[in-house]
């Protein structure tokens, strides 16, 4: 069963996800829906190493605004 805390969670996260900027959340997004870096960087036309640092990016900044839920 999920727990109303993990419903929380989840929402928070999806709050943080959707207060990035669309360069990062854009392909960040596409990243945990299951695309590859290089699909990613086809789709949008941008260069892979670009595509992996923005990824990189947007984690390093959601575990900063999510670090209340990490345990």
């Amino acid at each position: 069963p999920v727990s109303p805390e993990s419903d929380y969670a989840k929402g928070e996260i999806e709050k943080a996800i959707n207060s990035l900027e669309d360069d990062f959340r854009i392909p960040f997004k596409m990243h945990i829906e299951g695309y590859k870096y290089k699909e990613i960087a086809d789709k949008l036309g941008l260069k892979i190493g670009t595509v992996k640092s923005r990824i990189f990016f947007c984690r390093q900044k959601l575990m900063l605004m999510l670090k209340d839920y990490s345990r």
